[in-house]
């Protein structure tokens, strides 16, 4: 590591420069000779005096050496301030920003080694400018919360002892809609899951990580289903309206997923095996077709939508049956055609997950 003073990590997330300035700061303080010799200041503020506070402690940690010698490590943590925001304005803040950052130029590396993470960031401020002049810089900015989501997953990964794959890192964040809080959670459980060793792949995400607002992927999908485009709408609206950076990709996996096995479904009602009737199914009759079709699927034990004869069969003839019984075969073929449309849509433009979503109900329904 190059023999810095000072470390500035930015992003436009807050969790994703805590975590890594936290790493920074185990590496950096990993030789301290006692607990004197680490400082955490906290650097969130309400107001542009609990920031001066902030800056002015940070200076005082800095200055103040251990008793026993060695090398001093302080993190300036969760700092709100260097942002446009009401306290950012602040003309005695901004005084002695200038101030501070002719005070950290100035600290020996050999003697202290201070780390700031910051979110969110104004990156035409002053500090930050003067910052990039001396200081080691990271800035996580994207505009792709999932691509953001995925390379913080690599590196947790890395720390885990585990692997995992490109396909499994793009299913994992979309399925938490790219929270990275939720993403580094989820994959502490799949680690343990594979005993930390080896790799972990897309078939553990799909079957061991709940999907994030999980709730909200079902309202959709019964307003979807309920052939009602207006009532779809809102709810669509409602969801991109409640999550910040929402991912569309969990959406069209539930309506895919659900899709297949209505196209299951109505297949068996045309051929007579089943009664094309909105209410549920008679007691057996799911079973019955079962005995006749499950052997063309093989014998896995595995559950999945490509498979009807996996599913309880109570909740395909009471709750998917209904639906089916509806929707003509042409019509659900359609809806299956038009979620691949839409997924090559936000393969083509990733930043347009809610217009994606409303054309493909619109055209579907």
């Amino acid at each position: 590591m190059p023999k810095n003073a000072v470390y500035f990590i930015s992003a436009d997330d807050d969790f994703i420069a805590a975590n890594r300035a936290r790493e920074l700061f185990d590496e950096l303080s990993a030789n301290a000779f006692d607990d004197m010799s680490k400082e955490i200041i906290e650097g969130n503020a309400g107001k542009a005096d609990d920031a001066i506070s902030a800056c002015r402690r940070a200076m005082e940690a800095c200055a103040t050496l251990s008793i026993f010698g060695g090398k001093k490590t302080v993190w300036l943590r969760g700092v709100n301030f260097i942002s446009d925001t009401r306290q950012g304005k602040s003309e005695e803040l901004r005084s002695l920003l200038d101030d501070f950052a002719e005070f950290l130029k100035k600290l020996d590396p050999e003697q202290v080694a201070i780390i700031i993470s910051a979110s969110p960031v104004d990156r035409r401020k002053k500090f930050i400018k003067d910052l990039s002049s001396f200081a080691l810089c990271e800035d996580y900015q994207t505009k792709d919360p999932l691509s953001a989501c995925c390379e913080l997953l690599k590196r947790e990964a890395k720390k885990l002892g585990v692997l995992i794959g490109g396909e499994a890192l793009e299913t994992l964040s979309a399925t938490v809609a790219g929270n990275p809080r939720m993403a580094v959670q989820e994959l502490q459980k799949l680690a343990a899951y594979v005993n930390y060793t080896g790799e972990i792949t897309e078939k553990d995400v799909s079957e061991m990580v709940p999907i994030f607002g999980e709730g909200d992927f079902f309202d959709i999908s019964n307003a979807f289903y309920s052939g009602k485009l207006e009532n779809a709408l809102s709810a669509l609206r409602r969801y991109f309206f409640a999550n910040k950076n929402a991912s569309a990709r969990p959406i069209i996996s539930t309506l895919q997923k659900q899709n297949s096995l209505l196209i299951q479904i109505r297949s068996l009602m045309d051929s007579g095996l089943l009664q094309k009737t909105q209410s549920p199914q008679a007691r057996g009759a799911m079973e019955s077709a079962s005995e006749k079709y499950s052997k063309y699927f093989g014998d896995t034990p595995l559950k999945s939508s490509y498979n009807l004869f996996s599913q309880n069969a109570w909740y395909a003839g009471n709750k998917l049956a209904p639906i089916a019984a509806k929707m003509p075969l042409r019509k659900l073929i359609d809806i299956q055609m038009n979620l691949v449309r839409a997924f090559d849509e936000l393969i083509a433009c990733p930043n347009c997950d809610e217009s994606v979503m409303r054309d493909l109900f619109v055209r579907s329904l």
